[in-house]
């Protein structure tokens, strides 16, 4: 099974209406966006995080209950509300954030919140986003990294949404030590412009970051492609060529489905890792390339299922 840790939340996604401009209510935040994928690609998953029982709480709760995701280590808390998240595109294309949950239910997390006990058989946890810039969630998630990173493989995404980090110099600090203990980490061209600075060098950050813990390190850029790192050495992946309708959830999508594929190959353990063949990690990332590119071809965050990933790797 693959846990998947972090906020839930609703997409206020904006869109034209005769009487004017109208925001439509989506399902949303990045980590369960992961969940859903890994869900959608035939992958045991179970979430972890505070959920308000107001009106959107319950959707979101119903929604991981339609996708097939093991709600055990999800905690429902009366009185606190749901994060929304307003969305345009910008002029660039590119998705616009205006998030509206100061003290919601999954930004309050605490250790009372975390399972006494996982599992035997979880072999993974994924963490991300907003859930480790907004506290008491970022340190509670953090703590519960740091214990459970000797023996769970760890995927992180930082998936940096900046008008929400009230302490760049703390994330920053703190984001270093978690990359130090991943097995997995992957971040967009967007987030690495945030953390090293205007113009870093895709290429020099992946091989920089796969030396400091993970087995390896990727760096999306975009409808380019996308830069591997293990080791300090490098390979460039590009990615399909498809009709974009908007790029919500392609990160997500990526990740998802390169977490599915390693361990439907029974490669998702921490050794194991380390020793993985180029061949494999290349047949991963391919994998995990033709699932954001479908995303991409929808409006929203609609991941795709297996069938749908198979069709595109032969139509590749």
């Amino acid at each position: 099974m693959l846990l998947v840790a972090g906020e839930a939340l609703f997409d206020m996604m904006g869109h034209r209406t005769e009487a004017g401009e109208a925001f439509l209510p989506v399902v949303g935040g990045s980590p369960l966006n992961v969940a859903m994928g890994l869900a959608r690609l035939g992958r045991r998953t179970a979430f972890l995080t505070k959920l308000s029982t107001d009106f959107f709480g319950d959707r979101l709760d119903a929604f991981m209950a339609a996708e097939g995701i093991d709600r055990r280590h999800v905690v429902r808390a009366p009185g606190l509300q749901t994060t929304l998240a307003f969305v345009a595109l910008g002029a660039d294309g590119q998705p616009v954030y205006s998030f509206y949950g100061t003290g919601a239910a999954d930004r309050s997390m605490t250790e009372a919140d975390l399972p006494a006990r996982l599992d035997p058989d979880v072999s993974a946890i994924h963490f991300g986003s907003i859930a480790l810039a907004q506290e008491p969630t970022a340190g509670t998630l953090d703590r519960f990294m740091a214990r459970m990173a000797d023996d769970k493989v760890i995927s992180l995404d930082p998936n940096i949404r900046p008008s929400i980090i009230p302490d760049r110099r703390r994330w920053l600090d703190r984001f270093a030590g978690q990359l130090a203990r991943a097995d997995i980490v992957k971040a967009s061209a967007e987030d690495v412009a945030w953390i090293e600075g205007e113009g870093a060098d895709l290429e020099t950050v992946a091989r920089r970051w796969s030396r400091a813990g993970p087995a390896f390190a990727l760096i999306t850029d975009g409808g380019r492609g996308v830069h591997v790192a293990r080791g300090g050495q490098h390979v460039f992946m590009p990615s399909l060529r498809v009709a974009v309708s908007d790029t919500i959830g392609a990160g997500d999508t990526f990740q998802a489905a390169i977490l599915a594929r390693l361990d439907e190959q029974g490669l998702l353990a921490k050794p194991t890792l380390r020793m993985l063949s180029d061949d494999r990690l290349a047949d991963a990332i391919r994998f995990a390339i033709a699932a954001a590119a479908i995303t991409c071809t929808r409006r929203g965050a609609d991941l795709p299922r297996r069938d749908e990933v198979d069709a595109m790797l032969l139509a590749a």
